[in-house]
């Protein structure tokens, strides 16, 4: 599959908005990078420039779309040991 057609699959179409409402449900609103309520967007944990799979929940958090954004295709970083 094409790179671009792979990207776009993963942003649009009934199953992209139907699993984006399912991850904003589950994840209760609060966005996974600063941890504060009024999500209104999700990201892609792995970005679908690094291999991620675009419609796997599991790869899926919901963010606030300027959290998203300032992350851009960045890797999750990680968490240093002992911090909570």
């Amino acid at each position: 599959m094409p790179a671009l057609h792979r990207v776009h699959q993963g942003r649009s179409g009934r199953p992209w908005r139907r699993v984006r409402a399912y991850v904003l449900q589950r994840d209760g609103g609060i966005c996974w990078l600063c941890k504060r309520n009024g999500a209104d967007s999700v990201d892609h944990v792995i970005p679908l420039s690094k291999g991620g799979d675009p419609l796997d929940p599991a790869n899926l958090r919901a963010a606030h779309l300027k959290c998203n954004g300032r992350r851009q295709a960045a890797l999750p970083q990680p968490v240093p040991s002992g911090a909570t």
